[in-house]
């Protein structure tokens, strides 16, 4: 039968006795570390957006690439305001009013 190319390994790994404790080089003692500040537990996940909230519905728009770039810049400029699809929303509930006068 071959020799396995692992035989020397463990022959050699049987054959090495453990270093006894007392032999053993001692151990710095590590500062301890400090504990963590009790914190409140977080719900996890994200909040609850549009996408959950069954009064939103989401549709595709087609809309020149500038204008929205433009659009969504101001709009983050502005760190108070409504993002992009709350501005659309807006403008359309005044444009549905205007028209049913």
């Amino acid at each position: 039968m071959a020799k396995s190319k692992f035989a020397d390994i463990f022959q050699n790994a049987n054959s090495t006795a453990p270093v006894p404790a007392t032999e053993a080089a001692p151990r710095k003692a590590r500062p301890a570390k400090p504990k963590p500040a009790a914190r409140a537990p977080r719900p996890l996940g994200r909040p609850p957006g549009k996408r959950s909230d069954p009064a939103w519905k989401q549709y595709s728009v087609l809309l020149k690439k500038e204008t929205q770039r433009e659009a969504v810049n101001l709009l983050r400029a502005d760190e108070d305001g409504p993002d992009l699809s709350g501005l659309v929303q807006h403008l359309l509930e005044g444009w549905v009013k205007k028209r049913r006068g």
